[in-house]
């Protein structure tokens, strides 16, 4: 992957995607009629481990305001962007990375569960709306990522009912067995880049089914690890 990016076309902007003037000051760090060709939505909030009817309002609304707020209100703003792109052709690609808590009701999760769960539907949704526009929604889900929301979720230390999977989030660490940040990057790249549009948005893709099952994905990962 690093041989395929030019590093001198990256600008990074610092920006809180849960807010309007967030989403806003990404839109304005594009160049005037800027083409968006790939989207990716990895942002997320990850609120305090416990009961999710102890949760305060606050907290519950920062949750939605990121997980789910954020990646529709900034796809709807990089919309004219993302049509100027698309034909018949050649489609540009909105990828959703997903989670096993869209799927799966962890106790101690609640609000990252249900906002995931919807992030899920969104992507579902618009992957049927936005086709007529050549646009393409996909989603990933990239599994247990060594990354610091693993720090979190294993320094956990409240009340064990509250959390009971604790143990298996430690026991994953210990054994070596997260995901590499390096090779779901990868593995994020080789979705947009590489695979059909059928495959693309028809379901969504969990990695660690295809580091099974796609020799295509073991070839390209081998070949740019």
């Amino acid at each position: 992957v690093q041989q395929s990016i030019d590093t001198n076309n990256v600008h990074i902007v610092s920006a809180d995607v849960s807010t309007p003037e967030g989403i806003t000051a990404i839109v304005n760090a594009l160049p005037p009629n800027a083409c968006v060709k790939y989207l990716v939505h990895s942002a997320a909030f990850f609120a305090p481990i416990g009961p999710l009817i102890e949760m305060d309002n606050a907290q519950f609304r920062e949750a939605m305001a990121t997980n789910l707020e954020a990646p529709l209100f900034l796809t709807k703003a990089l919309l004219p962007n993302l049509k100027r792109c698309a034909t018949e052709a050649t489609k540009p690609r909105v990828l959703h990375v997903s989670s096993g808590a869209a799927h799966n009701a962890y106790e101690g999760w609640g609000s990252y569960c249900i906002t995931k769960a919807g992030f899920n539907m969104m992507y579902r949704v618009l992957a049927g709306e936005l086709s007529h526009d050549n646009i393409l929604v996909g989603s990933v889900r990239p599994g247990v990522v060594d990354t610091p929301m693993q720090d979190t979720v294993r320094g956990f230390n409240g009340d064990s009912l509250h959390f009971p999977m604790h143990t298996k989030f430690i026991d994953l660490h210990s054994q070596g067995k997260l995901e590499c940040p390096k090779t779901v990057a990868t593995y994020i790249y080789w979705m947009l880049k590489e695979i059909n549009d059928d495959e693309f948005s028809r379901e969504e893709r969990d990695i660690r089914l295809s580091s099974k099952d796609d020799a295509r994905w073991k070839e390209y990962l081998a070949l740019n690890s």
